[in-house]
């Protein structure tokens, strides 16, 4: 297939935690591949786990950014019924009251305002009903932003043909895997440009076990010059697959 799908992810929070959070939680600043394969699971309707399987050769590219980061602090109260006695009888009253642990605080970065443009290749019989869905806001599972508590909201731009460009120095402005560019670094200087390098989530198995990736991205959210023979056109955009 030569089409790509591009869709506008935004909301008003977003929290995509990174893989090697513990007590605390900071976020990726963008979603990794595996958010987006659970996102496009949710718009069709795939059951839990099976969209890392399912759709494990779809491509996705992201573009954009959130306005600023909030660090959110909140106290979790545990309290939970008492457990049943081993045995019953008729005239056996319930214990009433319940159960209390200590509460737990939990401080979680939120992304504010986040808007990312999504470039979406999906195997071919879920592309259509993946396109179709979009344009009619016609999603099986609500769509969220990292939490199921941040709802997304997506709509559908536009389907377009995808050109593969030469093995050159590119304009890109998604997000670049390390291992397919080769860094610019005369004109990126020139342009003062401040590049980041992170390792985020790339696929997952059957069994929960994931693999990284290390990707480069420009933190003002401008074009990063690359050498690569990974980089399309699309329509305006020259991206890279995430």
């Amino acid at each position: 297939m030569n089409e790509c799908i591009i869709f506008q992810y935004s909301g008003r929070f977003a929290h995509f935690l990174k893989a090697e959070a513990n007590a605390s939680a900071p976020s990726y600043p963008f979603p990794s591949r595996t958010v987006l394969l659970g996102l496009v699971g949710a718009v069709l309707g795939l059951t839990k786990d099976t969209p890392q399987i399912i759709l494990k050769d779809a491509n996705f590219a992201v573009y954009g950014s959130s306005k600023t980061t909030h660090w959110h602090t909140a106290k979790m109260h545990q309290t939970y019924d008492p457990p049943l006695a081993f045995k019953l009888k008729r005239n056996s009253k319930g214990s009433g009251g319940s159960h209390k642990k200590q509460p737990k605080i939990i401080t979680q970065e939120w992304l504010f305002k986040p808007n990312f443009t999504i470039y979406a290749q999906l195997p071919n019989e879920y592309q259509n009903d993946f396109e179709k869905r979009l344009k009619n806001r016609e999603w099986y599972f609500t769509p969220s932003l990292g939490l199921s508590e941040m709802m997304a909201d997506l709509k559908y731009i536009n389907t377009v043909d995808l050109e593969l460009l030469t093995d050159d120095t590119h304009k890109i402005n998604t997000v670049v895997r390390k291992s397919q560019v080769e860094l610019n670094m005369e004109e990126i200087i020139e342009q003062n440009a401040v590049i980041k390098s992170i390792r985020m989530p790339r696929d997952v198995s059957k069994e929960r076990r994931f693999t990284h990736e290390t990707y480069f991205y420009e933190v003002k959210g401008n074009s990063l010059s690359v050498k690569t023979a990974n980089a399309y056109r699309a329509k305006n955009k020259i991206i890279t697959w995430l």
